[in-house]
């Protein structure tokens, strides 16, 4: 679904919306708790002042190119002393003073898309690691409950190994999947630590007693690709505002590359005779016309084109592959629900109770709820398995900030 953008429109016309937008994001304020933790990350809080840098940038490019120069002399010759006082002032003849003032305005927009899109791609890193560590937690407590429940099922086989009701290799089948436990516990845990620290790496006052406050959620019941969310990407529009200031930079290295004049006025006196004096310079691009300057600088413009046209492209197919494997991903999450419902607890008292009643023998038993767990941690990674897609969908979309989480 890849569309081709085509070059509309002039450089001034692009920065006409960037003090509107600058204007727009200042006043823009955090308001969930998420939003609070990343702008504590040094790299967004180095973007922020990038970008107040780029303000401040953008309006000294503003003022006037060249400022008038004063000049004065004095010379004493025999009784007389010969002065003269003059003023000159360089002209801006082909008006590089809007170049720059267009240059700004672009480099203003393109750190304010710079921050915006750090700022989702923080927010994306974090909804992911709290994906992980919630699939880590659920899987750990899983394995948790499956070491109580063999723990109980060793007690009442020791108990009938005693009363003769059952034989020793029963006790012997329960430690070994007691031991198989085990292992798995220590993994899971220390998937669960791993997940926590990359969590507090991202969200510095996170702690899982919090998870009810970063629970992801985002209410989209319908989810669709629309190509103007693409254009509209921050990475995309970065890309955009650097092909349009590498525009800006070509046309401003022609007008350099021409020459302005400098006139000027002076008054003094020499001996007895009052002197006023006009002068006029010109620079002669005789020696060097500066040609391959500028072709250089529209060659690294027609480059910051193409490079903007890969990243459109790119977005554009990766957000139609994660709305694909979002699609998929979401129709099995949902099939293992519609099929587990109500049918754990039950599984699990229906397998108890079978085996009390000596229906099944106690490998039977073992193995079965060896595939009950399994079937569980499945549910676990399908679930991540689809919230992790959601994410990579919605950001690929450029729609990430728009949801407070």
């Amino acid at each position: 679904m890849y569309k081709y953008i085509k070059n509309t429109g002039t450089c001034l016309s692009f920065c006409l919306l960037v003090s509107i937008s600058y204007a727009a994001y200042s006043k823009q304020k955090s308001e969930s708790w998420l939003d609070t933790q990343i702008n504590k990350d040094p790299e967004i809080i180095e973007a922020r002042e990038l970008l107040i840098a780029s303000n401040h940038h953008a309006k000294s490019l503003t003022q006037a190119i060249y400022n008038p120069e004063f000049d004065a002399s004095f010379e004493k010759e025999g009784d007389f002393n010969n002065y003269s006082i003059g003023l000159s002032q360089t002209i801006d003849f082909w008006d590089k003073r809007s170049a720059n003032t267009s240059i700004g305005e672009i480099t203003l927009y393109a750190s304010q898309q710079h921050l915006l899109n750090l700022i989702d791609s923080k927010k994306a890193d974090a909804l992911i690691a709290l994906t992980n560590w919630q699939s880590a937690k659920d899987a750990a407590q899983l394995s948790t409950e499956r070491e109580s429940q063999l723990q109980t099922l060793l007690s009442i086989v020791e108990d009938k190994q005693k009363a003769g009701i059952l034989e020793p290799l029963d006790a012997e089948l329960v430690y070994l999947n007691l031991s198989q436990v085990f292992s798995e516990i220590a993994e899971y845990q220390i998937e669960l630590k791993n997940a926590e620290v990359k969590v507090k790496e991202l969200l510095p006052d996170w702690t899982p007693e919090l998870a009810s406050k970063t629970s992801i959620d985002f209410d989209v019941e319908n989810y669709s690709y629309k190509a103007e969310w693409i254009e509209q990407h921050p990475q995309v529009q970065l890309a955009k505002a650097k092909w349009k200031e590498q525009q800006a930079k070509a046309q401003l290295t022609t007008i350099e590359n021409k020459a302005n004049p400098t006139i000027g006025i002076s008054a003094g006196k020499n001996s007895d005779d009052n002197i006023v004096g006009l002068t006029f310079s010109m620079p002669l691009n005789i020696r060097n016309n500066y040609s391959d300057t500028t072709k250089a600088a529209y060659s690294e413009a027609v480059a910051a084109e193409a490079y903007f046209q890969s990243i459109y492209r790119k977005r554009s197919f990766e957000a139609q592959a994660n709305y694909e494997s979002l699609m998929i991903s979401k129709k099995y999450y949902q099939r293992w629900q519609n099929l587990i419902q109500n049918r754990i607890d039950n599984s699990a008292r229906l397998l108890n109770a079978r085996w009390e009643a000596g229906d099944i023998n106690t490998s039977d038993y073992l193995i079965a709820l060896s595939q009950r767990a399994d079937g569980l941690h499945s549910g676990i990674q399908l679930e991540k398995q689809f919230r992790l897609s959601e994410i990579a969908f919605i950001w690929s979309m450029g729609q990430l900030s728009k949801f407070k989480i």
